[in-house]
């Protein structure tokens, strides 16, 4: 609950969180008005090289924030664990942040276009 704590008090204002998951599981999302998270648990993709400031786990873990590109994380706690499923072909507004979710993977992007494609077999950051 560490992403929660950090998420709540980064905001001036406390904004709702909203948690989600894929329904194979494999993905599992949390966020507000000003960030959203994803951890993918299995991806056949190999992350680069684990940064030298990083002392925890490195390559599964995503953030979009409302007008930067997506990036990876250096995490210490997960995304996992949420009830909600958001199902195939279905999308989810979370402030400025749009997911859908398909059977080919999880599309989560700002209005500001940059975004994620998170799947087993692709990783693609924008």
């Amino acid at each position: 609950m560490a992403l929660v704590a950090a998420i709540a008090a980064a905001d001036a204002v406390p904004a709702t969180l909203v948690h989600f998951k894929t329904p194979s599981g494999n993905i599992g999302c949390i966020g507000n008005k000003t960030r959203l998270r994803c951890d993918v648990v299995r991806t056949s993709v190999k992350p680069p090289p684990k940064p030298l400031t990083c002392e925890f786990d490195w390559g599964n873990a995503f953030q979009l924030l409302p007008r930067f590109a997506a990036h990876r994380l250096c995490v210490s706690d997960s995304a996992m664990g949420a009830r909600r499923v958001l199902g195939y072909g279905k999308s989810l507004r979370i402030g400025p942040f749009l997911c859908t979710s398909r059977r080919s993977g999880l599309t989560c992007t700002s209005r500001t276009r940059h975004g994620f494609m998170l799947s087993r077999d692709r990783i693609t950051l924008y």
